[in-house]
């Protein structure tokens, strides 16, 4: 069951988005929603080496250009993020604006900017569901574009922080 944590990333997920260590984070999925032009939620699936935490309130984003999610977020300005993990469960939601100009060294990819509206957090109840809990997020594996990608994800990282 979801809680209200506030309109702030609380210190863990501050620490997760920060940009910091992306090797450890490498593999991890971040789900996104938003919402169609016909009103249906639009998953997608993001990575840490694609946002990072500008602060407490906000975070920059670096999607594809030319992708449904990316146009679903200019037209009506809402996102929701997911970090599901075994440490814990938070649904962030906000509201995005594009950045002119787009991401200083990327052209395939559209710089936004995340405003946090509210987080939650979600967890199991005791009571209802015994010991049941999250056991890990989405995995995705490279192969031998491990590096490759790791290296892209630093530099995309930076250029967000940069643009800040």
């Amino acid at each position: 069951m979801s809680r209200l944590v506030g309109r702030e990333l609380p210190p863990q997920v501050l620490e997760q988005l920060s940009g910091r260590d992306l090797r450890s984070r490498f593999g991890r999925v971040i789900p996104a929603v938003t919402v169609d032009a016909a009103g249906f939620p639009h998953p997608a699936l993001l990575s840490f080496g694609e946002m990072v935490a500008l602060d407490a309130r906000r975070i920059g984003l670096a999607t594809y250009a030319d992708s449904t999610t990316t146009n679903n977020m200019r037209r009506n300005g809402r996102l929701t993020l997911l970090l599901v993990e075994a440490e814990g469960t938070y649904y962030i939601k906000g509201t995005v604006r594009e950045r002119p100009g787009g991401l200083d060294g990327f052209p395939d990819l559209a710089h936004l900017e995340m405003h946090i509206e509210q987080v939650l957090e979600d967890a199991a109840r005791s009571d209802i569901e015994g010991e049941a809990r999250i056991a890990s997020g989405i995995r995705f594996g490279a192969g031998a574009g491990e590096a490759a990608l790791l290296k892209q994800w630093e530099a995309v990282v930076a250029a967000l922080r940069r643009a800040g």
